[in-house]
């Protein structure tokens, strides 16, 4: 019983989620239109916000202006890496598009495309949308599954400044 239960464990550990304080899972995509690959350690010098959508995701719908604005009034400070998930990359590029003529405000996020869905399953994502917060050294910071509403742009903003100074 005992080795069973050990080698239950092991297998288990081997489909951990991340963590909070935990360095984030490296990871290497293509722009959603296609002309340049990104690696989430060339952003190594920057807080990132590694967002997980799709075109699909009514959470997505929901938090996409609040991001976008949010990258708006902190471009010098971070990055939101976008990596959208749908099969078809241009869902994903009409439906930021559509936010962007909808609110006055360009995406001015790294926006990936993730067809396979590789990212979400690095990064053991429980719901759409997904957002991880990672320090200048590559460590999560938060994880927040769901949509984020205004309270929880205001957490990401204080925690962004104080990340900054570190």
């Amino acid at each position: 019983m005992k080795t069973f239960v050990i080698a239950l464990l092991l297998q288990l550990s081997l489909f951990a989620d991340v963590s909070i304080g935990e360095k984030a899972p490296e990871f290497m995509l293509g722009s959603m239109d296609s002309q340049t690959a990104y690696s989430l350690n060339s952003l190594q010098d920057k807080v990132v916000l590694l967002n997980i959508w799709a075109s699909w995701c009514s959470g997505c719908k929901q938090e996409m202006p609040k991001l976008i604005k949010l990258q708006n009034d902190y471009h010098s400070k971070f990055q939101i890496v976008a990596v959208n998930i749908d099969k078809n990359p241009d869902n994903g590029l009409e439906f930021l598009q559509e936010v962007e003529n909808k609110i006055g405000y360009m995406s001015h996020f790294i926006n990936l495309h993730d067809p396979k869905k590789s990212v979400p399953k690095l990064y053991s994502c429980m719901g759409m949308p997904s957002s991880y917060l990672i320090d200048k050294h590559g460590i999560i910071r938060d994880i927040i599954i769901g949509s984020v509403d205004e309270n929880g742009i205001q957490e990401l903003k204080t925690e962004i400044e104080k990340m900054e100074k570190e």
